[in-house]
């Protein structure tokens, strides 16, 4: 591999792993698969992901394993795993341009009404704070976009004011779809042993993002926080649904 793949690859790593400890919502994600799938396809840019977020949501889980909200963890897992089971079956004949635009257009449409619309009305909306709906989609655009974080933070915000409940429940929330994703990705061949091991070389890039990431929410106000989550998912989307736009 030469030099551009390294640091193409270190940069897009830094990016996901600073989002993985719940800052940006999702949005750094989004962009370093985007630039990821640019430069090595969609296929290459899921399978060098997978391995480093297990490494980051360990981490991650580590840092804010006294501040999630466990009943509700269990609660979504039933669900966030019907999205990733339906992701395995579906993922070979779907377009996730698709995906993309759907997704992204639901959660910019979700933060927007949040913004304008009173909280009275706004409870009232199509799966506002329901946990089946955000939870499963949010394991199948997880399994096949790496982007599960956007649909878990839009649920996430309804439920929660404080930070570190809202991370630390991400983070574990999180955790549990990228596991469950391991044996669908070796059974589709997206991921193999080989594969792994070359793409832990950067995992203390990934280490160090998580940990940067962490500090960075750490010297924000409940009231900023929530605010840079909500841009970064109005960006995410936005992006998602450019990428699916053109990629139709």
């Amino acid at each position: 591999m030469d030099l551009s793949y390294y640091l193409i690859v270190s940069f897009c790593v830094l990016l996901f792993s600073i989002s993985k400890s719940g800052f940006s919502g999702g949005g750094l994600a989004l962009i370093s698969v985007a630039v990821l799938s640019i430069n090595f396809g969609p296929l290459r840019a899921i399978s060098i992901l997978l391995p480093l977020l297990l490494v980051c949501d360990a981490i991650a889980s580590f840092l804010n394993r006294r501040y999630f909200d466990k009943k509700r963890v269990l609660g979504l897992m039933p669900y966030t795993l019907i999205g990733v089971i339906i992701g395995t079956i579906l993922f070979k004949n779907i377009d996730l341009n698709i995906i993309s635009i759907f997704i992204g257009s639901l959660s910019l449409a979700y933060v927007t009404f949040n913004y304008l619309l009173e909280k009275k009305f706004l409870k009232s909306i199509p799966f506002y704070g329901s946990k089946s709906f955000w939870g499963s989609l949010s394991g199948f655009t997880s399994f096949c976009l790496h982007s599960g974080g956007l649909p878990m933070n839009t649920y996430l915000i309804s439920q929660y004011k404080k930070k570190t409940e809202f991370v630390a429940t991400l983070v574990f929330s999180m955790a549990f779809i990228n596991v469950a994703k391991i044996l669908p990705y070796f059974y589709l061949e997206i991921l193999s042993f080989k594969q792994i091991i070359e793409y832990l070389i950067f995992s203390p890039i990934a280490i160090f993002g998580v940990i940067l990431g962490h500090w960075m929410n750490s010297k924000l106000s409940d009231k900023s926080f929530f605010l840079i989550i909500n841009i970064f998912i109005v960006l995410a989307s936005l992006r998602l649904i450019y990428q699916g736009i053109i990629g139709v």
